[in-house]
Parts: structure tokens; C-alpha cells; sequence
């Protein structure tokens, strides 16, 4: 079994033995259920692309499980002063990382995965049922999973600058939060940067592919994670140069 996945084990095991997670699981599926409402009865009972609707609210609400699960992975290590045996540990500075990134991930996924059981519980529950593509929906999820996975890696690289949760929890927020508004078309003071008037993450959650998103979210998820492992290498170097 690879050290990444050792620690990818033990990270997900703490975190689910912690009622913290099921209660940010809970609260983030019933805050996307209200934002969806609310949108449902905002749009007049239309129910065109209703798939993307939702995967929207999902969207605008992952800054809340991103930030809580992602604020702990260097900086709980830093706080209980366990950082020092991790820095001396025999282990890869890659592996460390994608452990606690994919372990961050899953998290955010099982998030993800639990206020989907809203959809259903809705279509089943409305007379008439709503017609929909299953294409669009199999879309917006792919489409959330990404971003999810990127922002998870901007986390990840956040933890490693800051001593304490608080902090790194709050700048994830902000990073996190301000990216998604961009992305979701006609923002106001977004005006000026170009790219955000083309690229609008509900067209992307309809089913319409946008390569250059795709191709933004994979090149920004890979440069935080590079930054990851040499931020974490830097600072075992230093470690060892001060002993």
C-alpha cells in the first residue's frame, strides 16, 4: 500500500469519526436544497435546464465544505505539533501531499454526493414530474467534481502557509467564493477581466463543454498542487539545515 494512501485512509478516518463532518455534510445539503427552492420559485416554475439550476446552487455553496475540510490538513499538524515528525518522517513530499489533498476531496465529494439527494427527492415529488436531459445532469455533476478538485487544491496549499485554521479557512472562503461568483456570468465589478464575460459555468453545467475552462481548472489544480510539494520540501530542507 503506497504512503499516499495510507495517509489519504487515516485522514478520512479521522475526519468522519469527528461529528464536524456530518454536520457540514447536513448543513451544506440543506443550504443547497433552500438555494434551489428559492431559484425554483424565482424562475416562475420553469423548469428549463433544470439540471443546471441545481448544479449552480451546488457550485455557489462549495466554498463552505472546500474551506472546513481543507483548513486542517497542515495547519491541525502545525497546531498539535505532530508537523515536526511529519517533516522527519522517511515519506515523499508528493505522497504526503496527495494524501491529505485526496483525502480533502473525498470529503468534499461525499458533500457533493449528499445534497444530490435533493434532485430526485424533487422530480419524484413534483406533479407533473419535470422533463430533463440526463446528459445535462451527468454534465453539471462532472462539472462541479472538477472544480471542486481544483478549489480543493488551492485549500490544500493554503493549509501550508497558515498556522491556524481560522485563518486558512477564511482566506480559502474569500479565494474560493470570489472565483465561483466570477464564473457564474454578469457579475458586476468582473467587468474588466475578459475571460470572465466568455466563460460562464452555467453554460458549462447545460451540457455545453467549454474546453478552455476545462483546460483552466486542470492547469490551476496541477499548479497548486506543484506548489504543494515544493512549499512542503522547502520547508523540510530548512528543517533539516536548522538541526
Amino acid at each position: 500500500m503506497s504512503i499516499a494512501r495510507i495517509i489519504w485512509k487515516r485522514e478520512c478516518k479521522a475526519a468522519l469519526r469527528s461529528p464536524v463532518a456530518w454536520c457540514v455534510f447536513a448543513g451544506f445539503t440543506s443550504l443547497v436544497s433552500l438555494l434551489f427552492v428559492a431559484a425554483l420559485r424565482a424562475g416562475d416554475n420553469t423548469f428549463e435546464h433544470l439540471p443546471a439550476m441545481f448544479c449552480i446552487q451546488v457550485y455557489l455553496c462549495l466554498c463552505i465544505p472546500v474551506s472546513l475540510f481543507t483548513m486542517r490538513l497542515f495547519s491541525e499538524e502545525k497546531t498539535n505539533g505532530t508537523i515536526e515528525m511529519l517533516m522527519t518522517a522517511p515519506v515523499r513530499d508528493v505522497d504526503v501531499v496527495m494524501g491529505k489533498f485526496f483525502s480533502a476531496y473525498t470529503l468534499v465529494a461525499l458533500s457533493i454526493g449528499a445534497s444530490f439527494i435533493a434532485f430526485p427527492l424533487y422530480t419524484n415529488l413534483a406533479n407533473p414530474p419535470p422533463a430533463f436531459s440526463q446528459d445535462s445532469l451527468y454534465g453539471g455533476i462532472i462539472s462541479v467534481l472538477l472544480v471542486a478538485a481544483m478549489w480543493c487544491a488551492i485549500g490544500t496549499f493554503i493549509s501550508l502557509l497558515s498556522r491556524h485554521q481560522s485563518v486558512s479557512a477564511a482566506a480559502t472562503l474569500v479565494i474560493v467564493l470570489s472565483s465561483a461568483v466570477a464564473f457564474t456570468g454578469n457579475v458586476p465589478g468582473f467587468e474588466f477581466i475578459g475571460i470572465f464575460e466568455t466563460i460562464d459555468f452555467a453554460d458549462v453545467a447545460r451540457g455545453t463543454l467549454d474546453s478552455r475552462m476545462l483546460c483552466g481548472v486542470v492547469s490551476i489544480l496541477i499548479f497548486f498542487l506543484f506548489c504543494s510539494v515544493r512549499l512542503l520540501e522547502s520547508r523540510r530542507w530548512c528543517n533539516a539545515m536548522h538541526r
